[in-house]
Parts: C-alpha cells; sequence; structure tokens
C-alpha cells in the first residue's frame, strides 16, 4: 500500500498563501486550494474544522509574512520612511495580496488597519526619533501615511507611476515633518 501523503497545518497555511498570492481572494475556496497542489480539502477541515477558521488562519499567516518579514525590511535608515516605501515594495511584488486586502477587504472591517496601526506603533516606539511622540502625533503619522502609501502603491501596481527610494525618501520626509512640526494638527477618525 502506497504511503500517505503527510500535510501539515504550516503546509495548509503556505498553500492559502501561495494560492492568494497567484490568484487572489475571489475564489479563495479548500476546493479550489485542493485542487492547485493536488491535494484533497480532507487536510484541510481536518485541521481548521471550516472555511472561515481556515481563511482566518491563512490571513493570520500573510499578515506575519507582510509585516514581520517585508515591512520589517529597511530600505531607508528613517524608521518611519523605510516602513512606507516597503509598504509600496510590497504591493508591487505582491499585486494579488495587495488588491485582496487593501482593495476588496478580505482581512474584514478594521482589522488590517487595526494590525497595521499596532505595527507602527511598535515602529514608533523602537525609534529613538520617534518615541516621544504623543498619542495624537502617532495616529495623525499612521493615517496620513496610511492614505499616501496606498495611493501611491495602487498607481503603482496599475502602471501609472513607479517610484524610486530616492523620490519616497524625499517624499516621505516631507510628509512627516509636516505632521510632527504642525502643531495644529485634527486626527481623522474612523
Amino acid at each position: 500500500m502506497p504511503r500517505k501523503k503527510v500535510i501539515s497545518e504550516e503546509m495548509l497555511l503556505d498553500y492559502g498563501f501561495q494560492y492568494l498570492n497567484t490568484h487572489g481572494f475571489d475564489k479563495f475556496t479548500a476546493r479550489n486550494v485542493a485542487a492547485e497542489f493536488d491535494i484533497s480539502t480532507q487536510p484541510i477541515y481536518g485541521s481548521f474544522t471550516n472555511m472561515e477558521n481556515y481563511k482566518r488562519a491563512v490571513l493570520k499567516h500573510v499578515f506575519h509574512y507582510m509585516f514581520d518579514v517585508k515591512l520589517a525590511e529597511k530600505h531607508d535608515e528613517d524608521p518611519l520612511i523605510s516602513l512606507a516605501i516597503a509598504f509600496i515594495r510590497f504591493s508591487e511584488e505582491n499585486p494579488n495580496l495587495y488588491h485582496g486586502l487593501f482593495v476588496d477587504g478580505f482581512a474584514r472591517n478594521h482589522l488590517m488597519f487595526d494590525y497595521s496601526y499596532n505595527n507602527y506603533k511598535k515602529v514608533v516606539a523602537d525609534s529613538s526619533t520617534y518615541r516621544n511622540l504623543d498619542e495624537a502625533r502617532i495616529d495623525a503619522l499612521h493615517i496620513r501615511t496610511w492614505i499616501i502609501v496606498n495611493g501611491m502603491a495602487a498607481s503603482s501596481i496599475a502602471g501609472i507611476r513607479s517610484y524610486t527610494d530616492e523620490y519616497l525618501h524625499t517624499i516621505f520626509k516631507e510628509i512627516i515633518s509636516f505632521i510632527i512640526d504642525n502643531p495644529n494638527l485634527t486626527p481623522i477618525s474612523r
């Protein structure tokens, strides 16, 4: 009798990630993931009980890759500028993931935004340049750079514009300085 293929939970998370990165989120089903990697759906449902649990686990896996790996890459000496550049580069390298997370809303509600905000606060706290900023400025920096990097990412993916690291450094240095130096900041409410 042939030996059964052992499929670990980590393999299933990687399969889900690879499927999303290649095909996007529109047809993310257990059957489609299984067909893509020549497995049955049984390991998926055996490990995650239902598709909603699998989606959540894959999303957590995607968040780890995005925030802990790709957005942690150093593109600039300034950590907030580096983070902005890393985000744009992540979107260019992973357009299907970007589209699903930030356009289609696969991350649901404010989950992606909140995860991003918590990550942003960690970067600020670890920076000697920014760690003494008050919560209002951190919030203002995050929301305003969030809007700008998403616009730049979308225009880059669409082929409308391309941005060098030097250009991004200059733009984000100006934006960050303006927000920090502006004493009349009014945070944008969600």
